[in-house]
């Protein structure tokens, strides 16, 4: 048995578990396989800090983003959700303007309160690393997220 669901559409997921955030940044899951999940995005103006390449605040956003989806997914209580716990970014090299990147979650440890996710930002073209992102997801009650 994979990490996921069988039968998961990824025109839902992209509709419907990406955060706005992620959707405004170009962010598009294109593949789920049975331990990881693989999406893309271009580097755009909109990504890049004043000194031309893409900030490091989006790599953390991304890798965030991506390994969340992927814990959530991977429940398979529908009483339970994640959130993130602790995340820690390690930048290997710049993205530059123009780049496609790679996002690749895989699980390192999915126990029944805490998921460690590994995120692996990459070039595209080149395979070469950009950033290596793990993130810790606490695994709780639905009830809990809820406004009181």
């Amino acid at each position: 048995m994979g990490v996921f669901p069988e039968g998961l559409n990824l025109e839902e997921i992209n509709a419907h578990w990406l955060p706005k955030l992620d959707k405004s940044l170009g962010l598009r899951i294109t593949s789920i396989e049975v331990d990881r999940m693989i999406a893309e995005i271009e580097v755009t103006e909109a990504l890049l800090q004043p000194f031309g390449l893409m900030h490091g605040g989006v790599s953390c956003v991304l890798g965030e983003s991506l390994g969340s989806i992927a814990g959530g997914m991977s429940l398979r209580d529908k009483n339970m959700t994640v959130v993130g716990q602790s995340l820690y970014a390690l930048h290997l090299r710049p993205a530059h303007l123009g780049m496609t990147l790679l996002v690749e979650a895989t699980p390192q440890h999915l126990g029944r309160r805490t998921h460690i996710w590994d995120i692996l930002l990459q070039d595209k073209a080149t395979r070469k690393p950009t950033a290596k992102i793990a993130l810790t997801l606490a695994v709780i009650e639905k009830q809990a997220t809820t406004k009181k």
